[in-house]
């Protein structure tokens, strides 16, 4: 680590330490094990959820699982992809945005070798985690704006994780899937091939949102402003400290593969949220794709889905400016 890199670590470690005497602890759940969850990991590892005084236990449930828990009142707060937050609110749930981590589409739709174009894809077998999650509404989402109906046009299953996918995919069990980073590397390496980059194509998207209830939030904001607190540190150290978040990723998602670890760093660095405020033109997108089956979507406001106070708050107080000077 260099001297400028240990420098800000030190700042980072001064200047956040705890203010209570006992730390809170806090069940978080995570919906994907890819590179759109290294803040979290990396905020972990790095001990700085604890330097603000809270002790997490970061749990994994995938897809729209990780709603369900919030719901189930079994974790106050979770990190997912925004598709299945937003569509439990439209429903009726207790659920919150507060924060967006990512506000693009971070995955490839992956194919077997012998699908040449979209056009080949017609009455195939597509992949996605879970219905109503991140992925399926992901794939969903370019099918149609690629000229393809995803009702008529192809078959979608539920699969499972990213592993899963990958598995269905090596065995052709299915000939499409909508997977992410390092899962992506690592199909490539299979000799699978990448239809379509969804990064490249600037939808705004809210790929990896922070979420919790309304409930939590109004009886413990104190606890959602740390832990908000720790996960911006420790987006901020993944960024600057390169090495030791190769490390983190290859930890929780159990690939030393350097080369496809680094490939992991190097697709979503560029697109982390240095201030993580809830975009509405993000959340627009997943409602105008959710009021195909869903008439409450056509109505919605998006704004009716996030709580971005405790990011506003953070920015009253010069904290993402002290954390990114």
């Amino acid at each position: 680590m260099n001297r400028a890199i240990a420098t800000s670590l030190l700042f980072l470690s001064l200047w956040f330490a705890p203010v209570v005497a006992h730390a809170a602890k806090l069940y978080v759940v995570y919906a994907s094990i890819s590179g759109t969850q290294s803040a979290g990991w990396v905020a972990q590892e790095s001990g700085l959820f604890g330097k603000n005084g809270l002790d997490v236990e970061l749990l994994f449930a995938g897809g729209g699982r990780a709603v369900t828990s919030l719901l189930a009142g079994n974790t106050p707060i979770v990190t997912v992809g925004g598709p299945s937050a937003i569509a439990a609110r439209l429903s009726g749930g207790d659920v919150t945005i507060i924060a967006h981590v990512f506000d693009t589409l971070l995955y490839s739709l992956m194919v077997t070798p012998e699908i040449q174009s979209l056009s080949d894809l017609k009455g195939k077998k597509l992949g996605a985690s879970r219905f109503g999650s991140a992925t399926d509404f992901a794939l969903r989402y370019v099918l149609k704006l690629k000229g393809m109906d995803p009702l008529k046009d192809v078959v979608i299953f539920q699969i499972g994780g990213q592993a899963e996918t990958l598995a269905a995919l090596r065995a052709g069990s299915i000939q499409g899937g909508v997977i992410a980073s390092p899962a992506t590397a690592e199909a490539k390496r299979l000799g699978m091939k990448e239809l379509i980059n969804m990064a490249t194509l600037g939808v705004e998207y809210p790929q990896t949102t922070v979420a919790t209830t309304e409930r939590f939030l109004r009886e413990n904001r104190d606890v959602v402003m740390r832990f908000t607190r720790a996960y911006v540190e420790g987006m901020h150290r993944f960024l600057v400290d390169r090495e030791f978040s190769l490390r983190v990723i290859g930890k929780y998602t159990k690939i030393q593969n350097r080369q496809t670890l680094e490939a992991t760093y190097d697709d979503y660095a560029p697109y982390a949220k240095k201030i993580p405020a809830p975009s509405p033109g993000s959340i627009g997108t997943v409602l105008e794709q959710l009021s195909i089956g869903d008439p409450k979507a056509k109505t919605a406001r998006p704004q009716d889905f996030v709580d971005g106070s405790i990011v506003a708050e953070l920015e009253r107080e010069g904290f993402f400016r002290k954390v990114w000077r």
